[in-house]
């Protein structure tokens, strides 16, 4: 049976409903915080009893800065609106939609984060870049069956 490979370019990041214009990177990374339990029992063996306390989820992404985008492609200014708004905002990650620059409606994952970090990058003589970086603010969920059920559909 063939496997099929997400091509890096086919991952979205929206911000608002919205995917981020001209983006050129997204790195999604979750994490566990763990606790250590120290029994008698646990002690006498000198294994280490971990468990979970909680997770979280960064997600950083950057592109090439626009001038002139819209309610569609948002620009560097309008992050930086809901940056300085301090609110959480929705965002999703998830598949391009065929012959589209959006992500699936169907499938992905979904929550709020806020907005820890907004970066500009303007070096003369090359595109203006930004970088941003949002951390999770309550619980990050799947949509359908995540990333490969929007890839099963896109075969379709």
């Amino acid at each position: 049976m063939e496997k099929t490979v997400l091509d890096g370019t086919d991952l979205i990041l929206s911000v608002g409903g919205v995917a981020l214009g001209f983006s050129t990177g997204c790195k999604v990374s979750t994490t566990t915080e763990t606790g250590e339990r120290v029994t008698k029992e646990a002690a006498s063996g000198k294994w280490k009893e971990k468990y979970v306390k909680s997770f979280a989820e960064q997600i950083t992404a950057d592109g090439v800065t626009l001038t002139d985008g819209d309610a569609k492609m948002p620009t560097y200014d309008q992050l930086k609106d809901l940056m300085t708004a301090g609110q959480p905002i929705e965002a999703s990650y998830n598949v391009r939609q065929e012959n589209s620059r959006e992500g699936k409606t169907a499938g992905g994952y979904k929550g709020k984060y806020i907005i820890t970090s907004l970066e500009l990058d303007a070096q003369a003589g090359d595109d203006a870049k930004y970088s941003l970086q949002l951390d999770n603010c309550g619980a990050v969920t799947k949509q359908d069956s995540g990333l490969t059920a929007a890839s099963a559909s896109s075969k379709g």
